[in-house]
């Protein structure tokens, strides 16, 4: 199976701007698929503590949320690159 996996912290500034560029249909429709045929996944933490840790349960801890893990592996933290991908597989409604 082919996914995207986006990672969100709450009241994070950063996360703020690539929820504007979420479409959220998209995030809700278990039928959606992006351009190269993966599926969606967001999961936000609602602390910073619980950031770490589900970023230790993905196995990529040290890092900081936004973060988006591409189905090839290819790891965006850049808000501007997570927004790009987004918006270029079709899973933004900022076309």
């Amino acid at each position: 199976m082919k996914a995207d996996i986006l990672l969100l912290e709450r009241n994070c500034p950063h996360c703020g701007v690539i929820k504007v560029h979420l479409d959220m249909a998209a995030v809700s429709d278990d039928e959606f698929r992006g351009e190269d045929g993966q599926e969606l996944f967001v999961f936000s933490s609602q602390s910073n503590a619980a950031s770490k840790h589900l970023l230790q349960k993905f196995g990529i801890g040290g890092r900081v949320l936004p973060l988006m893990v591409v189905h090839d592996g290819t790891i965006l933290t850049k808000t501007k690159d997570i927004a790009s991908h987004l918006i270029e597989q079709g899973m933004s409604p900022n076309k």
